[in-house]
């Protein structure tokens, strides 16, 4: 099984996991020929894809998915926000909650997926946990500031690093980049930091856990080189940067 980003920013985010037989999809973000590119052009082996909420960044695209047929998944209120957006004849899937606000299961193929509630200024944004025999439990995390759950049988896990404390402060100060203090305001309520990203990772059980991947890293508030230091040294695992093309092995045994 391989991870493929297609894009993990701010401009768009897209992501897939995939073997020879299977694919799921994460975000629809960016533009969907790239992830074609990815797939070999195989959109019969895609299990579905997963929408985390409704911002452009992350559904963008969601109708040049949806145009192939294929399911695509989201909250309610993500998909009441971009109902009015829907060109094709397909709508996204609605991934409802119980009494008690847990959010059911989804299987996809062979992918176990567990939504939970994500922290972010969106409708209902969520997180996953997916789960697929290959790969053991694989965390996806962004566009939030604050990670609740811990989990078990960590192999993967992808998380957003978005931003530090000290440069988003010294961007307001500096009025960098166009930082005021209200979109500082925003950045805090709604990302997660370098800190916040540290403390959600050593909370878990990291023991079996192969590869940490940092998504969605902000390129004016945050510095990919020192979030994979900080990062690598407080967990002692392979640390990646999110790029577009980047491929990592997810396989439970690698060899």
């Amino acid at each position: 099984m391989e991870l493929t980003v297609i894009a993990s920013s701010s401009e768009g985010n897209a992501y897939v996991i995939q073997n020879e037989g299977e694919a799921l999809l994460i975000e629809a973000g960016a533009n969907f020929s790239k992830t074609l590119e990815a797939l070999g052009h195989n959109v019969a082996k895609v299990n579905g894809c997963l929408i985390t909420h409704e911002h452009g960044d992350h559904a963008g695209h969601v109708n040049e998915v949806l145009s192939y047929g294929l399911p695509v998944y989201a909250s309610r209120g993500t998909c009441n926000a971009i109902e009015n957006k829907i060109r094709s004849a397909y709508k996204p899937r609605v991934l409802d909650f119980d009494s008690v606000g847990n959010y059911f299961d989804l299987q996809l193929g062979r992918f176990e997926v567990y939504p939970f509630a994500a922290k972010h200024d969106a409708a209902e944004p969520l997180a996953f946990y997916i789960w697929h025999p290959e790969t053991g439990g694989i965390l996806f995390a962004t566009d939030t500031y604050y990670i609740r759950p811990t989990f078990a049988d960590l192999r993967t896990v992808m998380i957003e690093c978005n931003y530090a404390a000290d440069i988003l402060a010294a961007n307001v100060e500096k009025s960098a980049n166009g930082m005021t203090w209200q979109r500082a305001q925003r950045v805090r309520a709604s990302h997660l930091s370098l800190d916040t990203c540290l403390a959600a990772l050593k909370a878990n059980d990291l023991s079996h856990v192969n590869n940490v991947v940092l998504i969605h890293v902000s390129a004016g508030n945050g510095d990919a080189r020192r979030f994979k230091k900080a990062v690598e040294q407080a967990t002692g695992k392979p640390t990646h940067i999110a790029r577009p093309g980047l491929k990592i092995d997810l396989n439970i045994n690698p060899f």
